[in-house]
């Protein structure tokens, strides 16, 4: 609707500009010297005149299709306000809730350090158990821990101990896939 009411506006501008170039033409080349003629000329009464562009009826007619024009422009126009205050809205929104994003994102920094710190301190109570224990009950338990945590568990623990819980443990060839995997971590903490 509003596309159609621009268009239509659109041709009225055209049809608007033509008749303003037409008039001053009227003007340049001399044939009316006054608005009062070009009245004249547009509705017939001017003398030699031999056809009427605008009969009288159809002026209401034009003045009543400007005065709808007048009503589409300022309705179109509170739309554009309308659209630029929401966009103005939409924008403070979007900066508020950016500075929403950058306050969970530091939350969630110090809440990934805590759990980090508190993940560690987990880790070196259970080196410090295992350590203490003898080695059979300490493979007994690593029997059902999953290899990830074995291979951090293990390296941390004194060398001695370490080596009589992974030859303890009861299927031969995790103790091998466990040695081998623990070998390449310290390969790789080496470097080539």
């Amino acid at each position: 609707m509003k596309k159609l009411a621009l268009i239509f506006l659109l041709m009225i501008g055209m049809t608007l500009s033509f008749a303003a170039i037409a008039l001053v033409m009227l003007f340049a080349l001399k044939v009316v010297t006054s608005i009062d003629e070009v009245a004249d000329l547009l509705t017939g009464q001017m003398p030699g005149a031999e056809s009427v562009l605008i009969k009288s009826g159809e002026i209401e007619q034009v003045q009543d299709a400007l005065l709808l024009l007048q009503q589409h422009k300022k309705e179109i126009e509170q739309d554009v306000q309308d659209l630029e205050s929401q966009r103005k809205s939409l924008e403070q929104r979007k900066i508020a809730l950016g500075g929403d994003v950058t306050a969970l994102e530091e939350q969630s920094q110090v809440g990934s350090q805590d759990e980090v710190a508190a993940r560690k301190e987990r880790l070196d109570q259970m080196i410090a158990l295992y350590d203490a224990m003898r080695p059979a009950d300490a493979a007994a338990i690593m029997d059902g821990l999953d290899d990830g945590l074995v291979l951090e568990i293990l390296p941390r623990l004194k060398q001695r101990q370490a080596a009589r819980i992974l030859n303890t443990l009861s299927d031969d060839q995790r103790k091998a896939d466990l040695s081998r995997q623990l070998v390449e971590g310290l390969t790789a903490q080496r470097g080539p």
